[in-house]
Parts: structure tokens; C-alpha cells; sequence
């Protein structure tokens, strides 16, 4: 079972295909329940302890086991918990057949197994497409060393590495000689991809650009830190990466950003999201924000507000601080919490900012063509990240132009096939 984000959802979905074991639900009779886990807010830890006791009352018998960041953030504490059976260091996850079988034949010394030296799993992991072909998500980085006080993740996913961009490069070649209509790269700091090895993503994506795979491509987010003008160049501008952009900002204030350790400043961030939609009106902007940082003031948070409304924002994801034990926030909490009021408050205004931004960018979509690929339930995915409603059932996996109509006060997309010779116009 997955918890968490995409990277740990890829991940889940790897393994499960490696040792056999169905993602979810989890059966009546399973004989091993795998859990992996996220650890990204205490709440995320709490919800799945209690997950982890229902298992437990579902499935008496199955031997419970907890991977992911959740088993690195305390893995002792996790055993210690009478529904746990074994904890698995991420970096431990292509051996846990064998650490299966060993802990059946009493060859463990106890319930956990650390991770090994360098840090979590296998870098490059892989969702393998269903058998329709709609999309799949592909692992190629890991670690972060950026220090964000609100964030855990750099403590627990270790030093930064990257996929070799030659294993990358073949394998999005094959998945679209295989007839994946969408592949989606993924990282923990995808901008950062091959740092280490004196690669970078731009190359990667060059590469593919110049020799198309016979699939779109996705980003998954990126650090506008370290994105950079020429990365947000080449994807407004792309025939083979999508018009998508996530950029997460989390504060328009630059006293906030600057507590929160994020080394760009609102200007910059300004600059940046104006660059990739004046190369491109049909690209989707999306970003983070978190409402209620410590010490956030009325005069702050207003600044963040007049910064998203300002960009050409498509969707925003907005989340109230929560503090996590082991960072910077949780301290600045400690000694200049926002009221629990406060926050919700704020949240709830940005959320409805955000639901006004995504309401004009459907409306803004409407009358024009788009490449899209058929999902199950009836629905099509545009590339500019747009659901939209199919009038008639097409198999799962089809790519095709469409023609986009909005309708209603919430402006709901619906898609009809465009003429056979239709293309999308070029940014």
C-alpha cells in the first residue's frame, strides 16, 4: 500500500510488481501486507499508525511489514509497535524477498533492517503500464540536499543521485515503442537530475526532443531554484515535453522565504513564471504554497496573495503548515506559531484563489484544440494538464487531438475528437 508522493507511489508500484504483490486492495487472506510509507507531517504518521492497526485487525495473520520514508524517519519506534512484524530501509527494498524468507526461517537478528550505507533505493524505478497503455511514471532521481526548514524529506532520502541518462533515455524510447501514450519523469529534486554525474536534465530532454520517442513526456515538480530560465524555456516551447510546469513558491513574502530557507526570492520566482507563459499562453503554471508559516503576518501573507493573483497561475496546491519534528519550522513554531484559526483561514482564501485561477484557465481553453490521452472512466488528459469529458467512450491509452468546451459556472471541459488532420498549434 502507498502512501505519500508521487516518487513514493512509484516506488510502490515498482515493488509490488518485483515480488507479486497486488498494490491495493489489500486481501482478506493476504500473507504480507507491505506499507510504505510517508513521513512528511506528523499527521501523515499518525493516519498511517492507525492504518497500520486496522491492517492489523483485518488481517491477524499477514505479516506486517513498513518501508518507505516512513520506516527511515524511526525505525525503532516502528518495531516497538505489536502490529509491526519488520521495518525495511528503503535502499533495502530489491531484497526483500529474500529478507522475507530469511525473517520466516528466524535468520534475522530482529525486526529491523536498516537501510544500507548512501541512502534509499534503487534510483531508477519504474510503474509498469497497465494494459491499456495510458501512462507511466518513471523514478530517475533521488535525495535532496536542499535544507527548506518546513521540510523533512533531505534527512531522510539522503544525498542526491540520478539515474544514468542513457538507462533513462532507452527506457522512454521503449515504453513508447510499447505504445505508452505519456511517460512522467519524476524525482525528490527532479532539477537536479545528473548533478552528480555531470549530466542535466536539459540534456536528457534535448536528446529526446531532437529523436522523438513516440510519447509525450511529463515533468513532475521542479525547484524553480534550480529549474532556471533555460529548463522553463524548453518546456514552454517543447513538441515532446508537455506545456506543465510545476514550480513550487510556498510564499510570495520574502521575509517567509527567507525563514523558510528557499534561496529565491518572490522577483525572481515573478520573472521566471512570466517567462514560461509569455513563451507559451497555453502552459500550465502550477505551485505550492503553504499558508501560515511561523511567524507569517497578516502584511506577509497578503504579499502572497497579490503575487497569485498577479501570475498566470493554473492550479494551486495549498497546504496549512503543519510543524515536523527534527526541522527549522517546527522550532520557529515553538516560538512564533500562527493560530490554528489563522491558518485554516489563510488556506481556505488561497484555496479559493486557486479555484478562481483554474476556473479562467478551463475557460481560457475553451474553443481550442489539444493533444490528449484517453483515461479510464470516459475522461481525456490534455497536455496542458486538463481533465476533460469524453462524449463517447474510447479505449483507455488513445492519443488524440481535441476540441475543448467549457460550460457552466465552474466551466467543466468536455472534449470532442477534432478532424483527423487537426494538430496543435505551435507555442
Amino acid at each position: 500500500m502507498p502512501f505519500g508522493c508521487k516518487v513514493s507511489r512509484i516506488e510502490a508500484q515498482a515493488l509490488a510488481a518485483a515480488v507479486s504483490l497486488p498494490e491495493r486492495p489489500v486481501p482478506e487472506d493476504a500473507d504480507v501486507v507491505v506499507l510504505h510509507g510517508c513521513a512528511v507531517t506528523d499527521r501523515a504518521e499518525r493516519d498511517q499508525r492507525r492504518f497500520l492497526r486496522r491492517i492489523r485487525r483485518e488481517n491477524a495473520r499477514a505479516m506486517l511489514v513498513v518501508t518507505g520514508c516512513l520506516g527511515e524517519r524511526d525505525p525503532e519506534a516502528l518495531a516497538r509497535l505489536p502490529e509491526v512484524d519488520l521495518v525495511v530501509g528503503t535502499s533495502r527494498l530489491p531484497e526483500l524477498t529474500r529478507l522475507l524468507e530469511e525473517r520466516d526461517a528466524g535468520l534475522l537478528p530482529g525486526k529491523v533492517v536498516p537501510a544500507a550505507a548512501g541512502g534509499s533505493s534503487d534510483v531508477f524505478a519504474a510503474t509498469f503500464p497497465d494494459a491499456e497503455r495510458t501512462r507511466a511514471f518513471l523514478k530517475i532521481q533521488d535525495g535532496c540536499e536542499r535544507r527548506c526548514a518546513f521540510c523533512i524529506v533531505p534527512s531522510l532520502r539522503g544525498a542526491e543521485r540520478s539515474a544514468d541518462a542513457s538507462l533513462v533515455e532507452r527506457e522512454i524510447r521503449r515504453l513508447g515503442e510499447a505504445g505508452v501514450a505519456e511517460v512522467v519523469l519524476a524525482g525528490v529534486h527532479l532539477a537536479n537530475f545528473g548533478k552528480e554525474r555531470g549530466t542535466d536534465l536539459l540534456g536528457l530532454l534535448s536528446a529526446l526532443e531532437s529523436d522523438s520517442p513516440g510519447c509525450r513526456l511529463r515533468l513532475s515538480s521542479l525547484e524553480p531554484m534550480e529549474a532556471g530560465e533555460a529548463l522553463v524555456d524548453f518546456v514552454a516551447t517543447s513538441r515532446t515535453v508537455v506545456p506543465h510546469l510545476h514550480l513550487p513558491l510556498q510564499s510570495g513574502a520574502g521575509a517567509v522565504l527567507r525563514r523558510m530557507r528557499r534561496g529565491i526570492t518572490p522577483e525572481r520566482f515573478r520573472r521566471l513564471a512570466l517567462r514560461a507563459a509569455g513563451a507559451n499562453s497555453r502552459l500550465h503554471l502550477a505551485t505550492d504554497l503553504i499558508a501560515g508559516f511561523p511567524g507569517e503576518t497578516d502584511a506577509e501573507f497578503e504579499e502572497t496573495v497579490r503575487l497569485v493573483e498577479e501570475l498566470p497561475f493554473a492550479s494551486l496546491h495549498v497546504f496549512p503548515f503543519s510543524p515536523r519534528r527534527g526541522t527549522r519550522g517546527a522550532e520557529l513554531h515553538a516560538s512564533h506559531p500562527v493560530p490554528a484559526a489563522t491558518v485554516t483561514r489563510r488556506a481556505t482564501r488561497l484555496r479559493r484563489l486557486g479555484e478562481e485561477k483554474a476556473r479562467a484557465f478551463r475557460r481560457a481553453a475553451s474553443g481550442s484544440v489539444a493533444d490528449a490521452v484517453v483515461l479510464r472512466g470516459g475522461l481525456a488528459l490534455t497536455d496542458h494538464y486538463l481533465e476533460a469529458t469524453l462524449p463517447a467512450p474510447l479505449p483507455a491509452g488513445t492519443r488524440l487531438v481535441v476540441r475543448l468546451s467549457a460550460a457552466g459556472p465552474s466551466a467543466v471541459l468536455t472534449a470532442v475528437p477534432a478532424v483527423e488532420a487537426g494538430s496543435i498549434p505551435p507555442p
